[in-house]
């Protein structure tokens, strides 16, 4: 409405414009006194704002981040840190740091390939726990060899009426 059509025109009409409109609107706080609090020196904002996800450390002392797999360096007294709950925190500067609630295990750029980045992101919800759920664990066919079918049983029961081969003898 005011005839700006390109940026320096819209700083113009914008600069006029809002001490008129603050002179309408504008009401004074109720209290004076500012609403927030001065961030704690002891609180790393980089650790509170990233992306956070738990995991075990494995018995070869990695850890799992999606696609990329991170090798933890050996602990106090060459210990491994196999089996001990870490927090996988992806960080806004694209750091990737292991924490095991008390220090920081590993500091690593995170992948640049944006399809590992994509697996780490989408690992939370593929695994949803540290533990693989029964469902998704793979469960040999019925004619796999490793399968032991007892005549009388269910699967034995199935098989012969599918028309399977008998596993013990294949």
């Amino acid at each position: 409405m005011a005839g700006a059509v390109d940026l320096l025109t819209a700083n113009r009409v914008l600069a006029r414009f809002v001490p008129r409109f603050n002179r309408r609107f504008a009401v004074p706080a109720a209290n004076p006194e500012p609403a927030w609090r001065s961030l704690p020196a002891e609180l790393d904002l980089e650790a509170v704002c990233c992306l956070k996800y738990r995991r075990v450390v494995a018995h070869d002392n990695t850890v799992r981040a999606g696609a990329t797999i991170l090798q933890l360096p050996a602990g106090t007294g060459s210990r491994s840190s196999a089996g001990r709950r870490v927090e996988l925190q992806l960080r806004l500067d694209g750091r990737l740091v292991v924490w095991d609630g008390q220090r920081t295990l590993l500091v690593r750029p995170a992948p640049a390939d944006p399809v590992q980045l994509r697996a780490l992101h989408n690992a939370r919800a593929e695994l949803g726990s540290t533990a693989p759920s029964i469902g998704s664990l793979a469960v040999p066919a019925v004619t796999h060899p490793w399968r032991r079918v007892k005549p009388g049983s269910k699967l034995y029961a199935r098989q012969q009426q599918e028309g399977l081969p008998d596993s013990r003898t294949s």
